[in-house]
């Protein structure tokens, strides 16, 4: 897709199928049935996982969260899920060359949003500026929150780019704005350029449906309220301005336009 002058692409790194009680502890399985296609014959959510990548004229690429890296354990003793590792496949089809990223955004430190940061202790994008809100640096790799965040994190210490505060500029087309909630440091990337925009919301919402009902807790909120606030914020937000908005949960990582 493109966001004026910018090109979006969607980077998948796999798939992996949850009890949805677990993602959504208090939303009936009911009401997952009633969504098409969002359960596998098991009564599984499929849950995608990976990021995206965009370029502008400049010769910025840009990768925004990645995935879960080899044989992640995406749930606290699960086996790694069958379908992964994918994301430097994508990357090599999208003609962009590891060392040819230069910037990574983390929307938040959780282990399926961070898997490529490292690959056997060494930085997977070693040319990469890595912008990480200070929040949660602190809480995941300063802090003991996981200690296989931190395994992956920390070998990107000299990359790494700290902001604090509500909002950083990247580029003239580039805003992250801190949504706490989720994680200490969550963030929202808001891309906007040539009067287009688009809202990659890391785990602000899961999944469509998520962004549709803003009150839905999710499972792995770290501060339940501050996430429920931030979600409500952001939809009214987006809704307000037809703002299209993309997960790296989403089916297909397919943004959506909410109504």
């Amino acid at each position: 897709m493109r966001i004026g002058d910018v090109a979006v692409h969607s980077v998948f790194d796999g798939v992996i199928p949850l009890p949805p009680e677990l993602l959504y502890p208090e939303v009936p399985v009911s009401v997952w049935r009633g969504v098409p296609r969002a359960l596998d014959d098991a009564g599984m959510l499929l849950v995608p996982f990976g990021g995206f990548l965009a370029d502008d004229a400049q010769g910025h690429r840009v990768l925004f969260d990645l995935g879960g890296g080899v044989s992640p354990e995406l749930v606290p003793g699960g086996a790694p899920p069958e379908v992964r590792e994918l994301l430097p496949v994508q990357l090599e089809e999208l003609g962009c060359p590891l060392d040819s990223v230069t910037d990574v955004v983390l929307t938040h430190l959780h282990i399926d949003h961070v898997g490529w940061a490292s690959t056997a202790g060494r930085a997977t994008f070693p040319d990469a500026r890595h912008h990480i809100h200070a929040a949660d640096w602190k809480h995941f790799v300063d802090g003991d929150a996981d200690a296989a965040v931190r395994r992956k994190v920390a070998p990107c210490s000299e990359a790494a780019v700290l902001w604090d505060g509500p909002e950083a500029a990247l580029f003239d087309w580039l805003r992250l704005i801190h949504t706490p909630g989720h994680t200490p440091g969550s963030a929202v990337a808001l891309i906007e350029s040539g009067g287009e925009s688009l809202a990659l919301v890391g785990d602000l919402f899961h999944h469509p449906e998520a962004a549709a009902n803003p009150h839905w807790r999710c499972g792995f909120d770290w501060d339940p309220q501050a996430a429920t606030d931030a979600r409500t914020r952001w939809a009214e937000r987006l809704r307000a301005a037809r703002t299209p908005l993309a997960g790296p949960h989403f089916p297909g990582l397919e943004p959506i336009t909410l109504r």
